[in-house]
């Protein structure tokens, strides 16, 4: 009894997966990440919780929420989970009423404001 695949077949797909994996040469690839000294990596790690700080403080005043309610909203790192639903959803659940399409704008700007500081993060810390 013959397989379902021919041995043409399975060759045809293991080279058609092999190209589509395969770095393809002339495509732009990312700059090596810097090494960075140990006075950077402090500096990294010390900006990091400053801006996350920074981001709890502003959604507390955003929304009246106590620092601990905040920090219990924020999913843990490597969660997969979409982060701001995830705020918006303890909250609400928390203060016991629906956040305002204001504070939920407020929160987004907040957030893209965190994610761009932590963007730029590495790049400050290897010029230091």
């Amino acid at each position: 009894m013959k397989s379902l695949i021919s041995r043409g077949g399975l060759l045809a797909t293991l080279l058609v997966l092999s190209l589509g994996l395969s770095p393809r040469p002339g495509l732009a690839q990312s700059p090596p990440a810097p090494v960075l000294t140990p006075i950077q990596v402090a500096f990294l790690q010390a900006e990091t919780r400053r801006i996350e700080e920074a981001f709890v403080q502003k959604v507390m005043l955003i929304t009246g929420a106590s620092r601990e309610q905040v920090l219990r909203a924020i999913p843990a790192k490597g969660r997969l989970t979409d982060r701001l639903p995830r705020i918006y959803n303890s909250l609400e659940r928390d203060l016991k009423a629906p956040l305002t399409d204001e504070q939920q704008g407020r929160i987004y700007a907040a957030e893209g404001e965190r994610k761009q500081a932590l963007k730029e993060l590495p790049a400050q810390a290897a010029a230091r």
